[in-house]
């Protein structure tokens, strides 16, 4: 399996319309990518500009078909007005 953390930055006044993509891309992904096990954005409850997403997928070829889904291209068009600075990736392996 592979999981995945994913941290983001919205831009100042943006906050409200990155968590509504968020949202909308957990919705996507849990109806359309059977082998996406997880995919949960949070919010920072000290930083509200500051958006974590945990996903976790069945193999690397689902980790691979998540980025050409027509949903995460959508909602990839959109991180330039919407974030600010590049999002921080963390890729795991589990142990157990």
């Amino acid at each position: 399996m592979i999981t995945l953390v994913a941290k983001l930055k919205a831009k100042p006044g943006k906050e409200a319309l990155l968590a509504e993509e968020l949202i909308k891309q957990a919705k996507e992904v849990r109806d359309k990518e059977k082998e996406c096990l997880m995919f949960i954005p949070h919010v920072s409850i000290d930083k509200p500009a500051e958006m974590v997403l945990f996903e976790k997928y069945a193999d690397q070829e689902a980790f691979r078909i998540h980025f050409e889904t027509p949903h995460f291209k959508a909602v990839a068009q959109k991180f330039d007005e919407l974030l600010d600075g590049q999002i921080e990736v963390i890729k795991l392996n589990e142990l157990v």
